[in-house]
């Protein structure tokens, strides 16, 4: 049997309490970013050219309306509860902070909204809508997505999937939810009997880094491998077991960060293709129930 221990996280040096009040804001955040896609999901399916789409980097890689209304709805919600944290959302970038109308006090109870060198630095990763190609074709898999990181270290994280209105939420040291029930990775020993699920970059039309060969491999090792189309669902997907190991490549910050969270919460494993921790600047992860982790990562290095 191949297993990895969970991740022990550094310490936030941040009350639990606290977390969890910023935790509960980020749910009823979420909740309101999730109405205003379930209503432009039904503009679509009404009337799907009166949708406006447009392409970032790639035809694979559309931008629709209301990426940037629940963009704009999360991040003037989280400029009024937490002032002083940092915001950096899919389509905005990096927003400035806000400082709070009383020094040393915030929306979150005791947290600073003026830093000095020895507070905790508070930064937002906001994914407005997690599966925008699902969402512009009328499928009803996609997320709001808000990670909170502290100190860089995942902290906080929040999944919303409006249609099936399913919240995943999680806090450091405070365990992992499914609509305010407790969840948990999988027992599946080993990587024959898994159910894995994974995405492929905007650019794998054009770049030879496309993730081809690792799918091909694990549906030859797996029981089976599905695609979604959200990286935050497949996270959580991993977190409550319906799937057991999930990975990709060429991800940002603002795909995985809330997921992470919620995956370690649960009693899962969320690693770079390494072993290590250093998926944001790596851009890849790879998640699982801990127990075919080491055979995940021994098929993505080909052995």
């Amino acid at each position: 049997m191949n297993a990895i221990s969970p991740y022990s996280a550094p310490a936030l040096h941040i009350p639990v309490h606290q977390l969890e009040d910023i935790r509960a804001q980020a749910v009823a955040i979420a909740r309101g970013a999730g109405a205003i896609l379930r209503e432009g999901f039904r503009q679509v399916e009404a009337q799907r050219e009166g949708v406006l789409v447009r392409y970032k980097s790639s035809e694979a890689d559309p931008v629709t309306e209301f990426d940037h209304l629940s963009e704009s709805f999360i991040v003037e919600a989280l400029r009024r509860a937490f002032p002083g944290h940092h915001i950096v959302g899919e389509e905005g970038g990096r927003y400035a902070s806000q400082e709070g109308t009383e020094p040393g006090a915030s929306a979150a109870g005791d947290l600073p909204s003026r830093s000095s060198p020895a507070d905790p630095q508070f930064e937002w990763q906001v994914d407005p809508l997690d599966g925008t190609v699902n969402f512009a074709h009328g499928f009803p898999i996609f997320a709001v997505s808000l990670g909170l990181l502290v100190n860089d270290a995942p902290a906080v994280g929040v999944v919303y999937n409006p249609m099936s209105d399913e919240l995943f939420s999680a806090a450091h040291a405070r365990g992992a939810t499914l609509n305010d029930n407790p969840i948990r990775v999988s027992r599946t020993p080993s990587l024959s009997r898994a159910l894995l699920n994974t995405g492929f970059p905007y650019d794998r039309h054009t770049s030879d880094d496309n993730n081809f060969a690792h799918f091909v491999a694990f549906q030859q090792r797996a029981q089976d491998v599905r695609r979604a189309g959200s990286a935050a669902l497949d996270l959580c997907t991993v977190a409550c077991g319906r799937m057991d190991g999930y990975w990709e490549l060429k991800v940002q910050p603002h795909d995985i960060a809330a997921g992470i969270v919620i995956v370690r919460e649960a009693g899962g494993v969320v690693t770079d293709f390494d072993g290590g921790y250093d998926m944001f600047a790596r851009k890849q992860v790879v998640a699982s129930n801990g127990l075919i982790h080491q055979a995940m990562l021994d098929i993505l290095h080909g052995r």
